[in-house]
């Protein structure tokens, strides 16, 4: 890795740590003033893809601009980052050309702004030197993000390292694309903390968007699924540094909007969890919108409702835990993400993600 921003922390201090903000700018804004961020007093850092997927590319790369005038913040570079970066620098036309018409993208507004919305081997590079031009700022900041952080006892990367000795040689394109990295070593002898795949993908988040924490190991994994997981949300890490002694805490917020809760609910179901990238799903009996499935590559079983079964080459899968579904109370307030087969996913202040039969809540 070439480019690792290496500092000393103060004896006592708050490091702020998120990640995949993908755009949701007004949702880091909420979460930083819900961790009651102090800029020159606390450490933020901000552990690659701010960008990619949605509208608001420019409005994020100029709000993560501003926090970094403050020298006790530090953007890493993730992987979706890097797509405005080659699209600027380093694409050659073929490559431009296909990337070009991708909507939701960095490089796609920045060209849409100027009046560029189609490109040709004859004009792509009228169109690289005018959006260089309009935007060189931005593009120069994102060129010059960093790879990771390393302070005492915490190293920040966006998705991981090479379990090697000389891990420090780490290949960048290894450090910020990596999947699954909660699953494999961590070769130094710190904390490290990684974003770019969703908690929710792993066991450990036990059905939660909520941070995870390998004991063992010392990976913690902060990325909150935004803009990725239907059910999603950001995260702040916030590590309490009072001389060699470290403490954690969270705060999170989401994009979703309040309902409340008209009658109880109860189940005694217990979640099931399934990997979606390696699962066989067979659908065994279906009953008012709900399939009891189970994946052939564990042998387990569950609920799940039926639109959420997915068919990918022939397989089904699904993306959720099987059988998660929650216990609520009349009168709590909890997360509206959507609605299927007459099943609604929330998220409860505890950050439990699950369903509830949809009539449970007030419109």
């Amino acid at each position: 890795m070439e480019n690792v921003i290496r500092t000393v922390l103060p004896h006592k201090c708050r490091i702020i740590a998120m990640s995949d903000i993908h755009t949701y700018d007004n949702l880091l804004k909420s979460v930083l003033k819900k961790a009651e961020y102090k800029p020159g007093e606390d450490y933020l850092v901000i552990v690659g893809d701010i960008l990619e997927h949605r509208d608001n590319n420019l409005s994020t790369i100029r709000t993560v601009m501003k926090l970094c005038e403050n020298d006790r913040t530090f953007c890493l570079l993730g992987n979706n980052d890097t797509a405005v970066v080659r699209m600027a620098f380093s694409y050659p036309y073929e490559r431009f050309a296909e990337k070009f018409y991708w909507k939701g993208t960095t490089y796609n507004q920045m060209a849409e702004s100027l009046g560029f919305d189609w490109c040709s081997e004859e004009n792509w590079l009228d169109i690289r030197r005018a959006v260089h031009e309009k935007y060189k700022p931005e593009l120069d900041f994102m060129k010059a993000r960093p790879i990771a952080l390393d302070t005492q006892e915490h190293f920040f990367v966006h998705a991981g390292l090479e379990n090697r000795p000389d891990w420090e040689n780490t290949d960048d394109n290894y450090a910020i694309t990596v999947p699954w990295f909660f699953t494999k070593e961590n070769p130094t002898d710190k904390w490290l903390v990684v974003g770019h795949f969703p908690v929710y993908n792993f066991k450990e988040s036990n059905c939660t968007n909520l941070p995870i924490f390998d004991y063992d190991k010392k990976i913690i994994d902060i990325d909150g699924g935004l803009g990725i997981k239907p059910a999603c949300q950001l995260n702040a890490l916030i590590i309490n540094k009072d001389g060699n002694n470290y403490t954690y805490s969270v705060v999170w917020d989401t994009v979703f909007d309040r309902k409340t809760v008209k009658s109880d609910y109860h189940s005694l179901l217990n979640p099931v969890y399934t990997n979606w990238s390696n699962q066989d799903i067979e659908i065994l009996s279906t009953e008012e919108g709900l399939a009891y499935v189970r994946d052939n590559v564990t042998g387990q079983s569950g609920y799940i409702p039926e639109s959420r079964i997915y068919d990918s080459k022939g397989v089904k899968s699904v993306y959720d835990f099987l059988s998660a579904f929650l216990s609520v109370k009349k009168g709590e307030s909890v997360f509206y993400v959507e609605e299927r087969n007459g099943y609604a996913k929330i998220i409860t202040d505890n950050g439990k993600v699950g369903w509830i039969p949809k009539k449970c809540l007030e419109e």
